[in-house]
């Protein structure tokens, strides 16, 4: 059994090398050649205060690289107002740091491959599927990409979408202005602005990757031929997706809501269980990013046409994917520890 850290797999994964993974993947999940299992958390109090304790876990599995994923993450929540927004921050507790584990299992012989943490391949598998979604929505010839954001998943998008187009401007925006101009000084060819007006303003791409629990793009941004994206639902309303002419999702047949919640747990806003990712009518009918790589739905077909990938949940099949690519450098290079197998079987009938 194979045991990565986050900077092993940070050298092992490019993102367009987790692009090129993800792709066929989506495909085969459309033809019910890959299946997945649902985010499921559960959600209780602690005793940190403000906050409450969410385990998540979804994990996915794909027979062609013969794989099953499984990721887990045991978190402290809590909702800080940041620049007038309230956020969702995991605090890292667990000795000043976070808890998130990937476990890669063989569907050949049911043996635990590898194991790694989950920090830098979900930021790459969320940049990723964001960089397919603009790779086929939008137009060829964009030249300006807005960023709000700026934080480590804003970097991920700024990585897909240079992989699949030739941005000549990059603007970012955040709200603390040390955040964007770290941003900006840490990523070559990116301006930092002062304002959210000043970053959306004449954008081809707009793309937002923040903490936000409340929508931080605006319909009157949307001017024909623009392309947007966002990381998690909450950062788009409704109001957002009827401006848009075509609007892919990335699993449609996953509702985002907050399952198994403990009664008297503190701070869940209701606006959590009431956006636009909560009503079946809504959620149900726009496609998914399997179905515009499978080319079962059609993408941009005009330059005019205002076109939208809302990343409204994460699937444990992304993980199934870049894990199995992952797991392959690694043993081709020699990257990683081995522990023994013996550790992680048992020799009774379970």
């Amino acid at each position: 059994m194979l045991v990565l850290s986050n900077e092993e797999i940070a050298r092992l994964l490019t993102m367009e090398d987790c692009m090129a993974a993800l792709e066929p993947m989506y495909r085969d999940y459309v033809d019910a050649r890959a299946m997945l299992s649902p985010r499921l958390d559960n959600i209780m109090p602690t005793a940190h205060e403000g906050g409450y304790y969410a385990f998540k876990q979804m994990c996915g599995g794909w027979p062609a690289q013969g794989v099953q994923a499984l990721r887990i993450n045991s978190d402290i929540v809590t909702h800080p107002v940041m620049g007038g927004k309230p956020r969702r921050v995991k605090q890292p507790l667990a000795g000043g740091r976070w808890v998130g584990l990937v476990l890669l299992f063989s569907t050949d012989t049911g043996q635990l491959l590898a194991m790694f943490p989950d920090g830098v391949m979900q930021r790459m598998r969320v940049g990723a599927a964001s960089g397919l979604g603009l790779k086929h929505l939008a137009r060829e010839n964009v030249s300006t990409l807005a960023l709000i954001g700026a934080g480590w998943q804003a970097g991920a998008q700024l990585m897909a979408a240079r992989a699949v187009r030739n941005f000549t401007e990059v603007r970012v925006y955040s709200p603390r202005r040390e955040s964007r101009e770290a941003f900006a000084a840490g990523n070559e060819g990116v301006r930092a602005v002062d304002s959210v007006e000043a970053c959306v303003e004449g954008a081809d791409v707009i793309l937002a990757a923040t903490s936000s629990m409340v929508p931080v793009i605006e319909p009157k941004w949307l001017r024909p031929g623009v392309h947007i994206g966002c990381i998690k639902s909450e950062e788009i309303d409704g109001e957002v997706l009827d401006r848009c002419d075509r609007v892919f999702v990335h699993d449609r047949k996953q509702r985002k809501h907050l399952s198994n919640v403990m009664p008297g747990t503190p701070n869940l806003s209701e606006e959590r269980v009431r956006g636009w990712w909560a009503e079946p009518a809504r959620s149900g009918r726009y496609p998914d990013l399997g179905e515009l790589l499978a080319e079962r739905a059609p993408g941009r077909e005009r330059a005019d046409e205002i076109t939208c990938f809302a990343n409204n949940v994460g699937i444990g099949l992304q993980f199934a994917a870049a894990g199995a690519l992952a797991l392959r450098k690694a043993r081709e290079q020699g990257v990683g520890k081995e522990l023994p197998d013996e550790w992680f079987t048992e020799d009774v009938h379970p």
